[in-house]
């Protein structure tokens, strides 16, 4: 039993000494990058070496063998890929590939596929990092910052532009109807004509670029006590088609719920100056009223309702003032359509010109 033993062991020995053997004398194995001096660089398996040449078994599958005068270097790793970025102790920034470092400097390449390389001493640099130098610095002053409860400090021109429309109020008193007897009759009558519009998304970069979402309730009011011997009285006799002998109102009350989208384009001079164009459907209509009745009694009580489809389009100016607080001008021409007692359906919206106040807020820049 033990002459068995000893020999199951020397087998053993023999065997691993042999597997030690062929390595030795058969070449090293392993995945290398070897550089070559025309700046190519040859990826694969190294078979074979001897003091002349190096055969490499690329990952393609051929087998190249390469004269050891043609050789640069051969690296193991393959980190050389990675592209760095080096901050020289002048702040100047330089995007590398390192390929080779030792105790003092760093040896790089511009371009990968390159045979021009570079040495930087490393009392030269500040430090090297995966990430270019601004956005490592950027994000390390953030994480100070928040460590420590700072908030950054914008200039105003990004206080300005970072900041878009949320709620807007309108008036106007410029305007005229589109339909010309719609203008005869009530145009000398208009007492109120705003809106509210509110932005709940908006959708910009940060040049204040972009589009918002767009929401406008509208009123428009006309009331007047009107003399059967005004001129005006003519054309409602032709709208309504009644007979008028005596004193009447005349009312025309529309209320507007509208949608849409407005695209807005930024500069700056000291104030933000915003040009835009907007498009809004009437979604709907909670008060549309047209009416004329007599002051005296039930002999005239006509009304007529407006359609409950239109639309609006216009362009304008929003002036950002302070971050919060900006002033708008705007020119709008919108589309109602009702049809009166004469069988005529007319257009009893029209041209406006709105002045205002704008409320602004942060769409997502500032924190």
């Amino acid at each position: 039993m033990k002459k068995i033993a000893r020999d199951f062991f020397l087998a053993h020995i023999l065997i691993v000494s042999c597997v030690i053997v062929w390595f030795m004398f058969s070449g090293n194995v392993f995945a290398e990058s070897v550089f070559l001096k025309d700046g190519s660089i040859i990826e694969g398996d190294i078979v074979k070496e001897t003091d002349k040449a190096t055969t490499v078994k690329t990952r393609e599958g051929k087998t190249v063998t390469i004269q050891r005068k043609d050789i640069l270097r051969t690296l193991v790793n393959e980190s050389y890929k990675t592209r760095m970025y080096i901050m020289k102790s002048n702040k100047e920034v330089l995007g590398v590939y390192i390929v080779e470092e030792d105790n003092e400097s760093y040896t790089y390449r511009t371009e990968l596929q390159s045979a021009e390389e570079y040495k930087i001493n490393k009392d030269d640099v500040l430090f090297v990092s995966k990430i270019p130098p601004k956005d490592f610095i950027d994000e390390e002053v953030q994480k100070k910052a928040a460590e420590l409860g700072i908030k950054k400090k914008y200039t105003r021109e990004e206080n300005l532009k970072w900041r878009a429309p949320f709620m807007r109020f309108g008036y106007s008193n410029f305007g005229v109807y589109i339909d010309s007897d719609i203008n005869d009759a009530y145009s000398e009558s208009r007492n109120i004509n705003a809106f509210i519009d509110i932005f709940p998304w908006r959708f910009r970069n940060e040049s204040g670029n972009g589009f918002d979402a767009m929401i406008r309730a509208r009123f428009v009011g006309n009331f007047d006590e009107i003399n059967p011997t005004d001129p005006r009285t003519q054309t409602f006799l032709k709208l309504y088609q009644v007979t008028i002998d005596e004193s009447y109102e005349s009312k025309l009350n529309i209320g507007q719920i509208c949608g849409g989208v407005r695209y807005a384009y930024s500069m700056y001079y000291g104030v933000l100056i915003q040009p835009y164009v907007y498009g809004l459907l009437q979604l709907f209509v909670f008060h549309d009223e047209i009416k004329i009745e007599s002051l005296n009694s039930n002999a005239i009580d006509e009304q007529v309702s407006s359609s409950k489809l239109g639309y609006q389009f216009g362009a304008g100016v929003d002036f950002g003032i302070t971050s919060y607080v900006g002033l708008f001008i705007e020119g709008m021409y919108s589309y109602i359509g009702a049809k009166f007692k004469d069988g005529k359906t007319r257009n009893v919206d029209g041209y406006y010109i709105y002045y205002g106040v704008t409320w602004r807020t942060s769409y997502g820049l500032i924190e």
